[in-house]
C-alpha cells in the first residue's frame, strides 16, 4: 500500500534574494499563485527532470508575508508525497516558470526558453528571437541551487496536415535549434513541447523528453511527428481525457524502440496516470 506523507505550509518561492542573485516581486508571486490555483493540484516532479515520475502533488497555494513588517513575501502550499525521501528526490523545493523577454509576444508562434545564466545575456536572447517571425525568447527560471542546463522549445501553432507541419519545422524549428546550439556550450539538453487540441476544446502540451546531454539529435521531424500521432491516438480513446480534459502528455525517448514512448498523462484537475 502506498504510504503518503505531507508537509503543510511549505515555502515554494519568495521575494528574498536567491542563490542566483535574483529576486521575485510580490506581484510575480501572486501571478504564479493564481496560475497554480487554476488546477486543483500541481504535480510534484523530481529535480526539474521530466524523465522522472511525479512523486505527489501540491495544493492550497497562497502568498503570505514572511516577516512582521511585510517587506518580504512567500508563496506556500501543502505538499503530499509518497515512496521517496523528499529531500533526495527534489533537492529542495522550487518552482519552474517561463518568461518572455525578447520578441513580439502578441504574434508568438514559438517560444524558446533558456536556463540560468543564459537568459541574462541579451545578445543570446536577441539572436534567438531574430531567427524568424513569430519567435519569442526568454527565461526558463528554475529556482534551485542548480537550475540545470536544459532549454525548452514550445510550438504554440496547431497543425493537422503533415505537409504543413513539415514546412513549419524546416522553416522555423530547425533553424532555431541550430541557433540555440550555436549559443550554448556542448552537452546542453533541449526539450520540446508541441501543443494539441483536446476533447473539451482545451489546448494541451505534448512534451518530448530526449536523453539528457544529447543536444538536438533526438529532436528530428520524423521522431516528433510519430510522437504527436501516437499521443493524439491515445488521447482520442482516453475516457479520462474526454471527461476531465488534458493538460500535458509526457513522452520519453526509448533507446529500445528508437522512438518516443508515452510516459504519463496529466489531466486538467492535476491528476496523473503513468503508462
Amino acid at each position: 500500500m502506498t504510504k503518503w506523507n505531507e508537509i503543510r505550509n511549505q515555502i515554494l518561492a519568495s521575494t528574498q534574494l536567491d542563490s542566483q542573485g535574483e529576486r521575485q516581486t510580490k506581484e510575480s508571486l501572486l501571478s504564479l499563485c493564481e496560475s497554480f490555483k487554476k488546477k486543483q493540484r500541481l504535480p510534484l516532479n523530481q529535480q526539474h527532470d521530466m524523465n522522472l515520475d511525479s512523486v505527489g502533488y501540491i495544493e492550497n497555494f497562497r502568498v503570505v508575508p514572511s516577516d512582521n513588517e511585510e517587506k518580504e513575501w512567500t508563496l506556500i502550499g501543502d505538499v503530499y508525497f509518497h515512496d521517496v525521501e523528499l529531500d533526495e528526490a527534489l533537492k529542495g523545493f522550487s518552482c519552474s516558470i517561463t518568461e518572455d523577454m525578447q520578441g513580439d509576444s502578441s504574434e508568438k508562434e514559438i517560444g524558446i526558453y533558456v536556463p540560468y545564466p543564459f537568459y541574462q545575456n541579451d545578445d543570446v536572447l536577441k539572436a534567438l528571437a531574430a531567427t524568424g517571425d513569430g519567435i519569442v525568447s526568454g527565461a526558463w527560471r528554475k529556482k534551485a541551487a542548480d537550475p540545470g542546463t536544459v532549454s525548452l522549445v514550445v510550438s504554440f501553432v496547431l497543425f493537422v496536415a503533415s505537409p504543413a507541419y513539415t514546412n513549419f519545422w524546416n522553416r522555423k524549428i530547425s533553424p532555431l535549434l541550430n541557433e540555440l546550439l550555436s549559443n550554448l556550450k556542448s552537452g546542453k539538453s533541449i526539450e520540446y513541447t508541441q501543443v494539441s487540441k483536446g476533447h473539451l476544446g482545451e489546448t494541451y502540451g505534448i512534451y518530448f523528453v530526449p536523453p539528457r546531454g544529447t543536444d538536438s539529435e533526438y529532436l528530428t521531424l520524423s521522431l516528433i511527428m510519430d510522437g504527436i500521432r501516437a499521443t493524439e491516438n491515445h488521447v482520442e480513446g482516453d475516457n479520462l481525457a474526454k471527461n476531465k480534459g488534458v493538460h500535458l502528455v509526457k513522452l520519453v525517448y526509448s533507446n529500445d524502440h528508437s522512438a518516443y514512448q508515452l510516459k504519463s498523462v496529466e489531466y486538467n484537475d492535476g491528476s496523473i496516470v503513468n503508462q
